[in-house]
Parts: structure tokens; sequence; C-alpha cells
């Protein structure tokens, strides 16, 4: 039976300790006999047998697939993804959107991809079977995050009450207000009427907040939307579709929702009609 390489050992130590995330310059640093191209051509060679992805070109992360997760590729997101963001890219994030949705149980859908906020854009980029697309969001640093934590590690995401207002602004992006509808219906009871109104002093999008009072309404969600119209009190309001995208058309017919001023279908029906 061949000898294991050096490299192999070093990626076996660190995995029996459970460090999964390894710089270029730790790995030299385990390896001080071996010379810079040396070492490339062994990482690379690791890279090919699946034992090592880079998670980006030029990044010098390199992440070690344990042997049950061989399968996938890649271990799960949360051994991975703050490391990599927040420790090696240093750029503030959070799982947002249809991703975030997941994480509380809420999407009836199979999410395909993770969905993650930054501050500036960036490329998608793939970890084994993982898809990983980026959206922006400003002042990102001052959004109401929390923490997912699973056995496997963790990272940051939205919280429900922060998601609930990514997906009514980004409905669009996401399929379209009906399906948005049927997520926000799995996460109305994660909401506290506190949560939402953090998240609105941080979001700080008048428009999002009529739209969301009026789909509060339509599911009958008191408390949650006595935050919205608080926090809407004496703030400019003008007249706003229910779809962000949505024009007007005569060939649909629409009422007005006048304590939040947003236009809707009439056959609009609530969660309990």
């Amino acid at each position: 039976m061949p000898a294991s390489s050096p490299l192999s050992a070093v990626l076996d130590a660190a995995e029996r300790v459970g460090k999964l995330n390894l710089r270029t310059e730790e790995i030299a640093s385990a390896l001080p006999a071996i010379s810079a191209d040396a070492l490339r051509q062994a990482l690379l060679r690791q890279q090919r047998r699946g034992r090592l992805i880079r998670l980006s070109r030029g990044s010098d992360h390199w992440l070690i697939v344990p042997l049950q997760h061989a399968t996938s590729g890649a271990p799960p997101l949360e051994a991975w993804l703050d490391r990599y963001l927040s420790k090696t890219l240093q750029v503030p994030y959070y799982v947002a959107l249809l991703s975030a949705a997941e994480t509380y149980g809420a999407s009836p859908y199979a999410v395909m991809v993770t969905q993650v906020m930054v501050a500036k854009r960036r490329r998608p980029i793939t970890v084994g079977r993982h898809e990983v697309v980026f959206h922006t969001r400003t002042r990102i640093e001052d959004m109401p995050t929390r923490w997912h934590e699973t056995p496997d590690g963790r990272f940051k995401v939205s919280t429900p009450e922060l998601t609930i207002l990514d997906l009514v602004q980004r409905e669009a992006q996401l399929g379209g207000m009906a399906r948005v509808r049927e997520v926000l219906r799995g996460l109305w009871p994660a909401c506290t009427p506190v949560g939402v109104a953090q998240a609105l002093d941080a979001l700080q999008d008048i428009p999002v907040a009529q739209r969301l009072g009026t789909l509060l309404a339509l599911d009958e969600q008191a408390g949650l939307m006595t935050s919205v119209t608080d926090w809407l009190r004496h703030k400019p309001l003008r007249l706003v579709a229910l779809e962000g995208g949505q024009a007007s058309s005569t060939a649909v017919a629409y009422h007005v929702d006048a304590a939040f001023k947003v236009r809707l279908p009439v056959d609009l029906k609530g969660s309990n009609s």
C-alpha cells in the first residue's frame, strides 16, 4: 500500500480535529520542506481527486471534503460559508430570501441555490453541488441577523422579519407575489411585532412597508400589521401596486387598500378566504 503524501497527512490531521477550512499559507507552514511550486502541484492533485476544493479563484481558501460528503462534493454550507465570506474575503453578508425562509422551515419550494446578501456585486460560486448566488444590499451591516447553527457549523441569516421584507421587496426576482405569499404564510408565526419594527427601521423602504401591511391584512395578521401601521404613521405615502413591477392595466380590475394605499386586484384573496 503506497505511503500517503505529506500533504495528505496534513489534510488528514486537520480533518481529525474538525478543521475543514485551510489557507494556502497554513498548509505551506505545515510543509516547510516543500517548495511553493511543488505545493501548488500537490494541491491541484488533491483537488482532482476530490479531496480538496478551492472556493474561488485567487482566494487561497481550500476546503477539505470528508469522505461522508464525497457524493455531494463538499461539506454543508455551515462548515465553510461564514469562514469564507467573513474571514477570507472579509465581507459582511447574510443568507437571505428563499434560503433564509428555508432555515425557518417556511419554504414550500425546493431551493436549488443558496441566496446570500452582500454589500457589492459578486459572481456566483459553485462548491461541489452547492451553488451560491449573491444579491446586493446597501447598509448591510445595519440589517438584523442571527446565527443559524447546526452540528456542522453556523452562518448568518436574516431574521424572520427582515426575511419577509426582503421577499416582498424582491418578489419579481423570486417568481412573483403569488409564490412569495406562499412562503410568507409559513414565516408569519416566526415573526414578532418588535422584530417587524426593527426590520422596518433598518430597511427604511416605505413602499415595501405599505405592501407588507396589505399582505398582513389579507392574511389577518393583526398583531404584526400594527407594527407596520405604527411605523408608517406620519410618513408620506403614495399609491403603489402590490407587485413592484405591476403596470396599470385596463384588463384587470383593481381596488385600493385605503389603509396602506396599495392597489391590488379585486379577486385577490387572503389565506383564510
